[in-house]
């Protein structure tokens, strides 16, 4: 009968062990991605949650991402957050830390492309090619970078439609950060300062007489009833680039296996995603602006020529900037224009 025991306790032990090396060998490992962004805008719904669940199939279910429930952090301390390890993952947009990342700004120039998607492409194009000897990210695993579609001319009943440079000098216009600000003062505009979600609180009652957002941003951010006007910069007018990063102790601690598979959704795959998301959300608000009887105009011919004149200054200075940190400028422009132009076309 002890004889017996012995083995029936040393079976419960082997069982009771090899179920808790099966429960090791198959553990989740969550990772936990910021979110700042309110639950209808487009990139929670068509890039981060997209994203996230193309990583879990990607690793067998081995990883999971959750995003928390409220910011950890305001929008300009996204990538901060992810260098500290406050958050495993976050997105931000580059042009809020301003100063800090000067290369990705390449996508956010004027008439490089219209859509996001082809923005988004050549960006990444760019980035492997040029960019990332730069060491920008160095902090970070850097997952991905991409782009809006062009950013629209979007202004009030009171302020009219802007169909000419004429028209835009002087206005006030709330603007994002990055390349926009320098875009924004050389047409004659005055930079208003806010988050993108006070845009309808600072136009309705006049503090600017538009914004310069794409089209995504009107319901994202539920600017009917104060948009009455959006104009369109044939070739794309500018564009703000976001990343996705994650923590470097967080990424190196995981299986190599595991870091191979989160890379093979991210990188051009997470580009492209982000880039189309964008797009699909400008077509989207489109149909709701239309029905909405907001004015949809397109700048002519002598508008776009006056605005290329007045904006290769900033072209320049970015050129500047590149040369600055050891890249060839001009190469990477003509690359990422070459490429957007190309894929632009196809869309």
């Amino acid at each position: 009968m002890q004889n017996w025991t012995k083995h029936a306790l040393a079976g419960v032990a082997a069982i009771v062990a090899t179920g808790l090396t099966w429960s090791v060998a198959n553990a989740e490992t969550v990772l936990r991605m910021n979110n700042w962004l309110p639950p209808q805008h487009s990139q929670l719904v068509g890039t981060m949650k997209p994203w996230a669940e193309s990583v879990e199939k990607a690793t067998a279910g081995r990883v999971k991402i959750e995003l928390t429930d409220a910011s950890l952090g305001a929008p300009p301390r996204q990538y901060d957050l992810a260098v500290d390890g406050v958050a495993d993952i976050t997105f931000g947009v580059t042009g809020y830390t301003p100063g800090r990342f000067k290369l990705p700004g390449v996508a956010e120039l004027p008439l490089v492309a219209q859509k996001g998607e082809a923005r988004s492409v050549a960006l990444w194009k760019a980035y492997e090619q040029y960019f990332k000897q730069a060491n920008e990210f160095s902090d970070v695993v850097l997952l991905g970078l991409y782009a809006h579609g062009a950013g629209r001319i979007l202004t009030t009943s009171a302020a009219g439609p802007i169909t000419d440079l004429d028209k835009y000098a002087g206005k006030k216009f709330r603007v994002g950060g990055g390349i926009i600000q320098d875009i924004n003062v050389a047409l004659g505009g005055v930079n208003v300062a806010a988050p993108a979600n006070e845009v309808y609180e600072i136009l309705s009652q006049g503090v600017a007489d538009g914004t310069l957002l794409p089209l995504e941003a009107y319901p994202s951010f539920n600017l009917g009833g104060v948009i009455k006007y959006a104009t369109t910069i044939p070739g794309g007018f500018y564009s703000s680039v976001w990343f996705a990063v994650m923590n470097k102790d967080k990424f190196e601690s995981l299986p190599k296996e595991d870091q191979d598979a989160i890379m093979s959704v991210s990188g051009m795959e997470l580009a492209k995603l982000g880039g189309k998301s964008f797009d699909d959300a400008d077509t989207a608000a489109a149909e709701i602006m239309a029905k909405d009887g907001v004015e949809m105009l397109t700048a002519d011919e002598a508008f776009v020529s006056a605005l290329r004149e007045k904006l290769a200054s900033v072209e320049e200075k970015w050129i500047a900037d590149a040369d600055g940190l050891g890249i060839d400028g001009k190469a990477a422009l003509e690359m990422v224009r070459a490429e957007a132009a190309a894929l632009d076309a196809t869309n």
